[in-house]
């Protein structure tokens, strides 16, 4: 079952009390250099995202496990992993750890590496389609581990009536069998993916205008060297 929050009607808790529930939600974080309206942007998705879980929480039961796609181990290394990989979760995530919530391991190094590895191989360009399917299966079997190592974290520490949080890129992620799921998908989110794209229409329209702009000055400037040549040829004194 997956319910996305806010666009359709909330569980009851007589619906998901004693069940393992996984709230689902995106990893934002806006780059430094970013303008004022987009951290501001994405500052209210985790807002709401806060806000979100929160209600599910007072039917559902406090957040105990949190999981991050992409950041392996757990504990204390996690929490400084997401500090620097997304301040506003990390910001959300401190009260609940306080009252309990723990980060559990949810990504193993060796396989994630790999994975990693095999991804940039096959996109540097080969020129061998034997060396390509070589990479594709290994990448393949890498990601089969990864997808089963993720799968079994999750349905070996999230216990019996507990909720936990869950960070990833993929809100339709198979979770293991009993477990409710919850997209945690805010209009904010929304917001954010629109903004974006408008910047990038609007960066590429410049960037198109800058184009066009540089082959003008250069037709210009080819037509008055050919203008030059001709009165040059012309046999004919012209002033310079």
């Amino acid at each position: 079952m997956s319910d996305e929050i806010g666009k359709i009607q909330k569980p009851s808790s007589k619906d998901i009390i004693g069940k393992r529930k996984a709230f689902l939600c995106v990893l934002l974080q806006a780059p430094p250099e970013a303008s004022k309206e987009l951290h501001e942007l994405v500052q209210k998705y985790w807002d709401a995202v806060d806000t979100n879980i929160t209600n599910l929480e007072v039917k559902a039961g406090a957040v105990k496990r949190i999981f991050i796609e992409g950041i392996p181990g757990k504990g204390e290394d996690v929490s400084v992993s997401l500090k620097e990989a997304s301040l506003g979760a990390w910001n959300i995530l401190q009260d609940r750890i306080t009252s309990g919530a723990q980060f559990e391991e949810f990504e193993n190094l060796d396989i994630l590496q790999k994975v990693i590895d095999w991804s940039k191989c096959l996109n540097v360009g080969l020129s061998n389609r034997g060396v390509a399917e070589k990479i594709s299966e290994e990448l393949k079997t890498e990601s089969e581990s990864r997808i089963e190592f993720i799968t079994a974290s999750i349905d070996n520490n999230l216990k019996d009536g507990e909720s936990c949080i869950i960070f990833s890129g993929n809100q339709e992620i198979n979770l293991p069998e009993g477990i409710e799921k919850f997209i945690i998908s805010p209009p904010e989110l929304d917001m954010v993916a629109q903004w974006v794209k408008n910047a990038q229409a609007a960066m590429e329209a410049q960037m198109k205008e800058q184009f066009e702009a540089q082959q003008k000055a250069a037709q210009n400037v080819n037509e008055g060297e050919n203008e030059q040549q001709d009165k040059s040829d012309s046999g004919i004194w012209t002033p310079n």
